[in-house]
């Protein structure tokens, strides 16, 4: 008898973007965030949010808006510009450019409205990091701050 492996999106994840660990792996968060987006309003809610530096964190964003939105949070501030500047020819890739993985921390899929997405990552050195949204016209409003403590 054959057996049929099948792989879930978290896997392909996995395989595709080994700087975003998925949900699906072997990471085991201490702490779980919340954040959502509701109605047509372009904002996160909340808009700030502050963790120790070296925590394990799972951030769990949910579309509750009426457009699509993703979730990314950006190693520095100067690159917010030029990340929201290249995110126009990134739709293919749900509006993250790729070849800028590196000035990221983690980031989401699209997600259409009523759709969630986790993002697990490791909080950074002391610091604070901008968490934006790359659809076209949002990164203008749709911004907040993690800010990573001693």
């Amino acid at each position: 008898m054959m057996r049929l492996r099948t792989l879930t999106v978290g896997a392909l994840l996995t395989l595709a973007l080994p700087s975003l660990v998925t949900a699906q792996s072997s990471f085991v968060p201490d702490t779980v965030v919340t954040l959502r987006s509701i109605g047509s309003a372009l904002e996160f809610l909340p808009d700030r949010i502050a963790l120790k530096t070296g925590t394990k964190v799972r951030v769990r964003y949910t579309n509750d808006g009426t457009l699509p939105h993703n979730l990314v949070f950006v190693k520095s501030e100067d690159d917010l510009d030029a990340l929201s500047a290249a995110a126009y020819q990134a739709g293919a890739e749900g509006y993250v450019p790729m070849q800028m993985k590196d000035k990221l921390i983690a980031w989401s899929v699209l997600l259409s409205a009523g759709k969630s997405a986790d993002l697990d990552f490791v909080v950074p050195v002391p610091g604070e990091y901008p968490f934006i949204c790359l659809f076209p016209g949002h990164s203008g409003m749709m911004l907040g701050t993690l800010r990573a403590l001693r």
